[in-house]
């Protein structure tokens, strides 16, 4: 591509990184929206945890490995650049609340399981998730395939929560 092609269409650098974040974002939302409607669905393979680590697996791979890439590059630009997270906060709000749905699933029909329980599961399974694909970003992978990661998935929901040691109905 000749030098200016960028400069003609993106004047600065930060131009370029709105265009990229924003597009990542419709990207994101598009994919985030098809998995959704396929996790509803016990047939396709992508419902509850096996389903989440399935997705999660995909990142793994291009062409999502390239864009795992480019998410994480772009993160680190948020210290510098807060409003690029405006292009962030709708794909980490739906993957949040994918997370929250297989949760709930995961404890059944006939459980209701206390909102405040899943909302920590939710926080803790979405961090190890960021760690997973944080190591497909570096070259690096500690999970092989999606069976395993269903395994350790279904293991952090298994665990029993502490309560929170500062909290006044701990005491």
């Amino acid at each position: 591509m000749p030098a200016g092609t960028t400069s003609f269409y993106f004047r600065t650098r930060k131009a370029l990184m709105h265009a990229i974040a924003e597009r990542m974002a419709e990207l994101d939302a598009a994919d985030l929206s098809v998995l959704s409607e396929l996790a509803k669905d016990t047939t396709t393979g992508y419902a509850g945890t096996a389903g989440l680590a399935r997705l999660v697996m995909m990142s793994s791979s291009e062409p999502y490995l390239t864009r795992s890439r480019a998410r994480y590059e772009l993160v680190l630009q948020l210290s510098r650049e807060p409003e690029l997270a405006e292009a962030f906060v709708q794909f980490a709000a739906g993957f949040y609340s994918l997370a929250r749905e297989v949760i709930t699933q995961w404890y059944g029909e006939d459980t209701e399981p206390d909102p405040g329980v899943v909302e920590e599961q939710a926080v803790v399974l979405l961090t190890f998730i960021n760690g997973v694909m944080m190591s497909f970003v570096i070259g690096a992978p500690v999970v092989s395939d999606a069976e395993q990661l269903d395994r350790w998935i279904q293991a952090i929901l298994g665990g029993t929560p502490q309560p929170d040691r500062d909290s006044p109905d701990s005491r």
